[in-house]
């Protein structure tokens, strides 16, 4: 089974409130999508930008939570507080050590 991790680039407002919201949103992946989320991690650039790494056990896990998780309401907490999207990307795991 393959591996795909996603990338999210953002600007928040409130890098506190954003983070607070943070594990109500990484339970709602373990519920919604089981064993395809396989874990997070978010990191604040020196710019003040956000990254969002989520790391997914495929493709169509990834693509089907980017289309779900915005728009669902117990998520809000942590979209709410995204500003503008710099860059958001999904690609393949080649290698893990």
């Amino acid at each position: 089974m393959s591996t795909t991790i996603e990338y999210v680039r953002f600007d928040t407002e409130d890098p506190a409130a954003l983070t607070a919201h943070r594990e109500q949103l990484v339970e709602l992946l373990r519920e919604r999508y089981g064993d395809g989320f396989r874990g997070a991690h978010l990191a604040r650039f020196d710019d003040g930008t956000v990254l969002d790494f989520i790391v997914w056990s495929s493709a169509a896990v990834a693509e089907r939570a980017a289309r779900e998780m915005p728009t669902d309401p117990r998520a809000q907490g942590f979209f709410s507080r995204i500003g503008t999207v710099h860059e958001m990307r999904h690609a393949q795991v080649l290698h893990t050590a």
